[in-house]
């Protein structure tokens, strides 16, 4: 067995797999010996990121609003200019969700979350209590270029990498994620028309909330029609 792209071979013997609740043990043992990978684990993480999200994911994602609020609070009782206050806002704090933005979809409580916590710090606090929010959230996470002050919108920067996702599933048809997905959730169809099962995964959710972003934008030719569906396709 060799890790795609690098050419290494895996060492079995630290390499662990798990299941689902629902799968026999039958099932278990033929992938396993198949694999030859005997170790089944289930871990909480990997990479920083949950392995399993549940059905509350702002629990689940609680853990970044958490690092967040500890990141402004570790260094607001230091004098710093605004232009600092900005740096550290857009380059550490709105860093943190990054990487698992990429892989999930962010709940709106976790997206309110940071926009208050990089809006509160952006205005000060005075006594301990906070300061007057001149301006709203709107101009705040508004670009440069067009009058505002370039903050990123937590929503919409978790849809754009998420989308890019689905747009790797569109382009790179040979890797070994785009065949996993399309096995379990498109095996006769095309990305633009997979479904959401009551089963799918936090992952494939969040690739299909990306989708709806890439179908504002994303074109294709007609050529000579074959794969064309007059009476579904826009």
């Amino acid at each position: 067995m060799y890790c795609e792209g690098s050419g290494q071979a895996i060492n079995k013997e630290k390499s662990s797999i798990f299941f689902g609740r629902n799968c026999p043990d039958s099932v278990k043992d033929r992938v396993k010996n198949r694999l030859g990978i005997h170790n089944e684990t289930f871990h909480d993480s990997y990479l920083g990121m949950p392995t399993k999200v549940g059905n509350s994911p702002t629990s689940t994602f609680k853990f970044l609003t958490d690092r967040a609020w500890q990141n402004v609070h570790g260094w607001s009782d230091r004098p710093i200019s605004r232009a600092g206050n900005e740096t550290l806002l857009k380059s550490i704090t709105q860093a943190i969700p990054t990487f698992v933005s990429s892989c999930f979809r962010l709940a709106v409580a976790t997206c309110e979350k940071f926009r208050q916590i990089v809006s509160d710090q952006w205005w000060g606090r005075e006594d301990g209590k906070k300061k007057m929010h001149w301006r709203s959230w709107a101009w705040l996470s508004t670009p440069k270029s067009l009058g505002g002050m370039g903050f990123l919108d937590m929503a919409l920067f978790n849809q754009a990498l998420l989308g890019k996702q689905g747009w790797r599933l569109l382009t790179e048809h040979d890797s070994l994620c785009a065949h996993v997905l399309k096995c379990r959730y498109f095996p006769n169809s095309n990305f633009w028309n997979a479904v959401v099962p009551r089963t799918a995964s936090a992952t494939w959710r969040g690739i299909i909330h990306g989708r709806d972003l890439l179908k504002r934008g994303v074109q294709w030719g007609i050529g000579d029609g074959r794969q064309m569906s007059i009476l579904s396709d826009q």
